[in-house]
């Protein structure tokens, strides 16, 4: 029998990410060592999002995010991790996670999610587990802004803005549109969420920014209305702007 722990560690990023969360996943076997299940000589570690979803678990490799994988879960234990993941923190439906996997890559035709992705992964052992930042969002994004208590993702590739307020614990989430730019200087992003009746605005300028409670200077500032509401910090440029 398997007798799961799951560490559960609280990752702080400047203050304005502490509700984001991280969880090192530990295995312990007991009994005959007849039970204990060896992994596959053919296993490599993958990194990359993981979700949930309604139907199907779903894999999107770092080195080929435009690919997503069905995931078959032999540790049993990803949904109750993802699940766990995000007990005390604001998400949305459908949220992709950040992971890191032991398994094997194979085609699906011998599997059932053949009908849904051509390939699967399945999962010996999960090394890593947790929330989307900066530094870990291994698929190329705008910008990630990060203030007191709150942080924003803006991602072309994933085609969404994911505002979350920790104070308020809420998600705003919008589509994703092409900014209006003042040269390579100012960044002007704006949508709506008609489903929720909720409206953004960001307004990204490069130069230099500092926040309360880092010392680390960051080479842009970021101002964000969500319902009227007014944020400010600092952010991260990605790579998907360049």
């Amino acid at each position: 029998m398997k007798n799961l722990r799951i560490a559960i560690l609280i990752l702080f990023f400047f203050n304005s990410c502490r509700h984001e969360k991280k969880i090192t996943p530990e295995v312990y076997f007991s009994g005959d060592s007849a039970e204990i299940i060896i992994s596959n000589s053919k296993d490599q570690i993958y990194k990359g999002l993981f979700v949930v979803g309604k139907n199907i678990l779903s894999f999107r490799d770092c080195n080929r995010p435009e690919k997503d994988l069905a995931v078959i879960d032999s540790t049993g234990k990803m949904k109750e991790l993802y699940k766990t993941l995000f007990l005390h923190s604001p998400a949305f439906p459908y949220e992709y996670v950040y992971v890191e996997l032991k398994g094997e890559v194979k085609e699906a035709t011998d599997f059932a999610p053949a009908r849904i992705v051509d390939s699967v992964i399945v999962v010996s052992d999960v090394l890593d587990f947790e929330q989307k930042n900066y530094q870990n969002a291994c698929i190329p994004y705008d910008f990630w802004a990060l203030g007191k208590n709150w942080s924003l993702q803006i991602s072309r590739k994933e085609g969404i803005i994911a505002m979350k307020d920790f104070s308020a614990m809420r998600v705003y989430v919008f589509e994703y549109f092409i900014p209006k730019m003042i040269g390579d200087k100012v960044f002007n992003y704006t949508s709506n969420n008609y489903a929720t009746q909720s409206a953004i605005k960001v307004l990204i300028k490069h130069e230099s920014c500092m926040m309360d409670s880092s010392n680390h200077q960051f080479n842009y500032s970021a101002t964000v209305i969500v319902d009227g509401k007014r944020y400010s910090g600092c952010a991260i440029k990605g790579t998907s702007t360049e």
